[in-house]
């Protein structure tokens, strides 16, 4: 189609050519026209380039759904004089030059211009001002290739599908438009609709990029139960593709995407731990916590040194009780505990495509478990273990789903010219069972418990059935005598048929959350039930 598309061009050029020195000839058989006309040529004037979308999950644009205007101008006398009225002298310096330059050029025009040597276009930007997902759609280099995110990943097939506006025009031999010739439009900007699909739910995203600005430093990621679609994802700080050069100069690193780093987990990873406990039969059906441990000479303590009583596994998962699980996992050995996070997902890189890829955490060795004390840090998700905040949705996600892990998936598929989509699924996708669904039903039931009566109620709206996991992470880094923690809040939104939705809020590097990790829970999964089901409702089975 390319080679076509250049061979009709070159033969209308040919064509125009052909014309003016026809055209001269016949005014006069002198010697100076023939001259003159040879030494015309052809001026290509590039308007705009376009090279291949990318899509949400409904195949909405994320990137060029913006236009703006471009004029493409043969200077003259009268044709500046109208872009000077119509622009209200604002481009006085910059059209005075054209004018005497005398070369065609385009410009950005706020306004309507009506005249026969300018010609306008409406044109895709590829990033709004407002753009959504920038962290997951990337950013493109000075030469127009991808940079970061899906537009590096997927360079080779969005540069395939390449579009353009060009003019072209008669001019002399100092490349000045010669008056009254024909120009020749080109116009393939069509072809620019092919390009990829991403599993990203535009709606939803608006909403949960909104609702996380709140957090100042963290990130938010949503997906589909049972096979982990990402229908959200959003880091903040953001920015704007647009302006690059800002970016890279803000404070907080704001092109750092935070969905994809890895952080000390905190009391989320107790559900891994739980999920392993359930599946050995090893969970304790009562034990007295007291606020503190010994564990290897090291008194470890629960929250604020509280005292949880007499505790079962529900009731520890409620509270979120450290004591609890450093002594069932003390009971069970580590070594259960790690197979269970490896299985979902901890410690392995997602990769989406080249260059968009998560950090993979960090996982202790088994050897190093045999250490009572690091065992004691690893039952409630600190010590050597590190995750992101998608590996813990990704966890949720196989709870809610009914025990079977899912990989993260962002890329739907490819889409044609004519926006037709052909899925595909990349080698590294997986489903396996890594529990048994009554062990996951069992901590669906606590989660819910704990949203109702214990930890995760700050974040549980009222109407809607939702299963918390919540985690205070230390990090060991002070400011201003303070210790930095890490905020967590894990779980999944019910409907009537059960779990469907599952969403990860993590706050980095703050002395007091605040409170806000709660409320960009809550008004996400109100988001949620807003976006696709009308109103909130509560699920039957609950």
């Amino acid at each position: 189609m390319a080679k076509r598309r250049a061979y009709v061009v070159f033969l209308l050029l040919l064509a125009l050519l052909a014309a003016a020195g026809y055209s001269i000839t016949q005014v006069s058989g002198g010697a100076e026209y023939v001259d003159a006309a040879g030494r015309q040529s052809v001026y290509k004037l590039e308007v705009a380039k376009a090279r291949g979308a990318i899509y949400d999950c409904n195949l909405a644009p994320l990137t060029g759904s913006f236009q703006r205007q471009v004029a493409a101008v043969a200077p003259g006398i009268e044709a500046i004089g109208a872009l000077e009225k119509a622009t209200g002298g604002r481009y006085r310096e910059r059209l005075a030059l054209a004018l005497e330059d005398g070369k065609p050029f385009s410009m950005v025009l706020p306004y309507t211009v009506q005249h026969d040597c300018v010609d306008l276009f409406s044109v895709p930007v590829r990033y709004g001002k407002n753009q959504l997902a920038p962290h997951v759609v990337g950013y493109l280099d000075s030469m127009g290739f991808g940079a970061a995110g899906v537009e590096l990943a997927m360079d080779d097939v969005l540069s395939s599908y390449a579009g353009e506006i060009s003019v072209y025009y008669h001019v002399d031999a100092l490349g000045r438009v010669i008056a009254g010739a024909d120009r020749l439009v080109i116009d393939t900007m069509e072809e620019a609709q092919g390009g990829v699909a991403l599993t990203l739910d535009s709606a939803l995203q608006e909403r949960v990029q909104a609702a996380a600005q709140e957090l100042e430093q963290g990130a938010v990621v949503v997906t589909e139960v049972p096979d982990c679609e990402i229908r959200a994802l959003a880091s903040v700080p953001d920015y704007s593709p647009e302006n690059m050069a800002q970016a890279t100069e803000a404070e907080g690193s704001p092109l750092l995407n935070r969905a994809f780093c890895a952080y000390a987990p905190g009391s989320v990873f107790k559900v891994a731990a739980a999920a392993a406990l359930l599946e050995a039969g090893g969970a304790p059906q009562a034990f007295t916590c007291t606020g503190s441990i010994n564990a290897g000479g090291l008194l470890f303590h629960c929250i604020d040194g509280t005292a949880h009583g007499q505790v079962g596994l529900q009731g520890a998962i409620e509270k979120s009780c450290n004591c609890y699980f450093i002594s069932a996992a003390r009971a069970l050995g580590g070594q259960q505990v790690l197979s269970m996070a490896y299985n979902l997902g901890f410690g392995s890189e997602q990769e989406f495509g080249r260059g968009l890829h998560t950090q993979p955490g960090s996982l202790p060795e088994g050897k190093a478990l045999e250490n009572v004390r690091a065992l004691g840090n690893f039952a409630f998700g600190q010590g050597g273990l590190t995750a992101t905040p998608l590996q813990v949705c990704a966890m949720m996600n196989c709870v809610a789903s009914g025990g079977v892990y899912s990989t993260p998936k962002l890329i739907t598929g490819l889409v044609d010219g004519e926006r037709n989509l052909t899925p595909f699924s990349p080698v590294t996708d997986r489903q396996v069972e890594v529990m048994r669904p009554s062990t996951a039903r069992t901590l669906q039931a606590y989660l819910k418990s704990a949203a109702q009566n214990g930890t995760g109620r700050p974040g549980a709206a009222e109407g809607l059935t939702v299963g918390i996991k919540t985690g205070t992470a230390q990090t060991g880094v002070y400011r201003d005598g303070e210790e930095l923690l890490h905020f967590w809040y894990s779980g999944f939104i019910c409907d009537s048929t059960g779990p469907r939705y599952c969403v990860t809020v993590f706050r980095e590097s703050t002395p007091d959350d605040g409170g806000a990790a709660a409320r960009v829970f809550k008004q996400v999964t109100e988001d949620i039930a807003a976006l696709y089901w009308g109103e909130k409702e509560a699920s039957p089975e609950a």
